[in-house]
């Protein structure tokens, strides 16, 4: 990222400094909206578990939904925070002064955990079709990472490219939350694109808890 700043003075709107925060929050947020490697329902039905979860006195959904926020307020404290004090304390970067972008960031932040939440209870529920999903999932995740900024800042995409990753639900789980951060989003932009994380947390909610149903409608475990 510095060598490419070595060449030019803004690229995608952003200078090195902007870059340098966006790099260092992304990778403090991905485990708190993305997390890796998370097999955990994808191994209870692989292994015959869920039906002990299916059995509980709670909605099956919100059981799951509950656990990863706890998880996510986790990897908040004890990775998110570190990691970007620990870019601030090597690059000398700061964080944005301008309070007013830090309310919509505490508001976004959370709607991004979610909508991560209802994406990875997705790719973890093909392991009632496929014998063998982990490969699935890791697909997914991929995906996810590449049109989320991970890889490639999403304001450094082609326009043509980035018009596309605008409307996906990955816009939502980390590039979002950290624009705002950074003071790039602001008033009508700031809220049209509130409103489509918005929108894409209640279409992968119900489409999770729809696939969910569908799923769990035959389970057939032995013994029962």
């Amino acid at each position: 990222m510095i060598a490419l700043y070595q060449a030019r003075h803004l690229a995608g709107g952003y200078d090195l400094t902007d870059a340098l925060r966006y790099v260092w929050l992304v990778q403090a947020l991905v485990m708190i909206v993305l997390t890796f490697g998370w097999y955990d329902l994808m191994l209870t039905i692989r292994s015959g578990e869920i039906v002990s979860d299916l059995s509980k006195p709670c909605d099956f959904y919100w059981y799951w939904f509950s656990r990863e926020m706890g998880r996510s307020v986790y990897y908040l404290l004890f990775r998110g925070l570190p990691t970007y004090l620990a870019g601030m304390l090597f690059f000398r970067f700061g964080a944005p002064l301008d309070w007013r972008s830090w309310l919509p960031f505490v508001l976004s932040l959370p709607v991004g955990a979610m909508i991560g939440i209802a994406y990875r209870v997705l790719f973890n529920l093909a392991a009632f079709w496929i014998l063998e999903a982990r490969a699935f999932g890791t697909l997914a995740t991929v995906i996810a990472l590449v049109f989320t900024g991970s890889y490639v800042p999403l304001p450094f995409f082609p326009i043509w490219l980035r018009n596309i990753a605008d409307w996906l639900p990955f816009n939502g789980l980390m590039n979002v939350p950290a624009q705002i951060f950074l003071g790039k989003l602001v008033g009508g932009a700031l809220l049209i694109e509130f409103l489509r994380q918005l929108l894409w947390l209640i279409v992968m909610t119900l489409l999770a808890r729809s696939v969910t149903a569908s799923a769990t409608r035959r389970v057939v475990a032995q013994g029962g």
